[in-house]
């Protein structure tokens, strides 16, 4: 009887390590895939520069927006 109390403990002990590696395991790919995120995101981007020059026409637009200018490459 101790036999079998004592061998269904060994399963028990060993099935809970089990499950914590796999927790670990997840939280660690979520640390990569964050990491692989922010590289992507940071790599490869071209920077464009604009200027918006005076005070006539417009520049730009967006949502609730309007930027008055000349756009232009160079700085004014």
């Amino acid at each position: 009887m101790k036999k079998k109390i004592f061998g269904a403990l060994v399963v028990v002990a060993i099935a809970v390590g089990a499950m914590i590696n796999v927790n670990l395991n997840k939280v660690s790919n979520k640390s990569d895939l964050a990491l692989a995120n922010v590289e992507a995101l940071a790599t490869g981007e071209t920077v464009f520069e604009f200027y918006c020059c005076g005070n006539t026409g417009t520049c730009a637009k967006g949502p609730g927006v309007i930027i008055v200018g000349r756009l232009s490459k160079s700085p004014c």
